[in-house]
């Protein structure tokens, strides 16, 4: 009770009363959100009569409401045609007569609830930390829980805006993402992908790749490419530890091919190259993680905390698979975790996402209609054929190629176009090499 604010409840059905159109404004206020039983009935029922065209407010229209619905009824029993009368006649003396007004006692009742609800799940939460048998994943998947559940259940959104009125504000969001060189969002390693996307927030970019065809050696050269220009970066690492990527990176800053790196077999200006590496990755703004089975909530809770500890703005992703079960159940699997790492991770959190997903043997993404629904780019990383070289007019044209056959942000490749890479597994480097005419904007 001392978490409520009765006069703020009175004027908000006062008001409404004699301005029923108000609530128009106000569509994230809900009975519940009432302390006093009476007041959250009484604003269901005025609510219902404005939903039904009816705009008279009187005593004899709320009272028909109310005795309307059994629950109600049963809920305000201890209120008579007399009493509401009676706050009827009240009502001019609480009733605010502008929209301002309004939408400031509207603000007080829903702070009040939300701070109720607050308080119940903290004493819920401090319950849980007596509890022996509770781990700290659990209390972590508890607390988020919770505090979703909250934000979900108090997202008010303003009133609707006309488009115009939303220009500037859109206007200047655009601008503020973009580079010097007039790109917006994080421009890739491989100039020719800028043609077709950029790495933007709220997005999530997926490259496609058959096992083990060096779909993590692109993301390698991406993230290397983005923390050279001072990108922090978060890599969720489903396959390799984070000793195995250490090689994979050193090897990629160094031109030293893994194995020299991992035997010692290198000679001083190696070594020196190695030095500057080894700096140049502890002080980059950089998290990679091995987690082999992380849920939602422990990737949701990460994501997080690195964007308020060091400022994220990109999470690769490798990889989204599917774990045992029927194919209905595959389908869903991977139709969850894409719509998690666009909507919650990319949108919610504001974050840049790039992840990937294995082809099968007929070049197929698993499940892709389902994967597709949600991404904003489908990259296929793949190898060229034989036949494919030889026409492109030999190695010096790349040895790989990347079609974009989905893209929401930008143009896709047609039939026999694709982008050259070229790509040397043993020093871990992705480069683009001279391109064959096959791209209308790629010299």
């Amino acid at each position: 009770s001392l978490i409520s604010d009765q006069q703020a409840e009175s004027g908000v059905i006062a008001t409404l009363v004699y301005h029923p159109d108000f609530i128009l404004h106000t569509d994230y206020l809900k009975p519940k959100y009432f302390y006093d039983v009476c007041n959250g009935c009484i604003f269901w029922a005025i609510q219902e009569l404005y939903r039904n065209g009816i705009e008279n407010i009187d005593a004899i229209n709320i009272s028909s409401m109310l005795n309307s619905n059994q629950a109600v009824k049963k809920r305000i029993q201890s209120y008579n045609l007399t009493d509401i009368q009676e706050f009827i006649n009240m009502a001019q003396y609480a009733a605010r007569h502008s929209l301002e007004e309004y939408k400031f006692l509207v603000g007080t009742v829903i702070t009040c609830a939300y701070k109720r609800d607050t308080y119940k799940s903290t004493v819920e939460i401090q319950s849980q930390c007596f509890n022996p048998d509770i781990t700290l994943n659990d209390l972590n998947k508890s607390i988020n829980d919770k505090n979703n559940k909250l934000t979900e259940q108090y997202l008010i959104s303003n009133e609707i805006k006309m488009f115009g009125d939303m220009m500037d504000e859109l206007l200047e969001e655009i601008e503020d993402s973009r580079t010097d060189d007039g790109i917006c969002g994080f421009p890739s390693k491989f100039p020719a992908l800028s043609e077709y996307f950029t790495y933007e927030k709220k997005e999530l970019v997926l490259l496609a790749a058959r096992m083990k065809k060096g779909k993590s050696f692109y993301f390698l050269n991406e993230v290397m490419f983005q923390l050279r220009h001072g990108v922090p970066v978060l890599y969720l690492d489903t396959e390799m530890s984070s000793k195995a990527f250490l090689l994979r990176a050193l090897s990629n800053l160094t031109g030293l091919t893994i194995k020299s790196i991992k035997n010692g077999t290198f000679d001083n200006a190696g070594a020196e190259r190695l030095t500057r590496a080894k700096a140049f990755l502890k002080q980059a703004p950089f998290v990679h993680m091995y987690v082999p089975n992380a849920s939602k909530d422990e990737i949701y809770s990460i994501c997080k905390v690195l964007k308020y500890k060091m400022n994220l703005e990109i999470v690769v992703y490798d990889y989204i698979k599917e774990d045992e079960g029927s194919s209905s159940e595959i389908y869903n699997q991977l139709g969850a975790m894409t719509t998690f790492l666009k909507n919650t991770i990319g949108g919610e959190l504001d974050l840049a996402v790039i992840a990937g997903a294995q082809l099968n043997r007929q070049d197929e993404i698993a499940d892709s209609d389902k994967i597709a629904r949600y991404v904003s780019t489908i990259m296929v990383w793949q190898e060229k054929t034989s036949e494919e070289i030889q026409s492109d007019g030999g190695l010096e044209y790349g040895n790989f190629a990347i079609r974009i056959p989905v893209n929401r942000n930008g143009p896709q490749t047609g039939e026999g176009e694709y982008i050259s890479m070229s790509f040397d597994g043993s020093a871990s480097r992705i480069w683009q090499p001279r391109q064959p005419q096959k791209l209308p904007f790629v010299s």
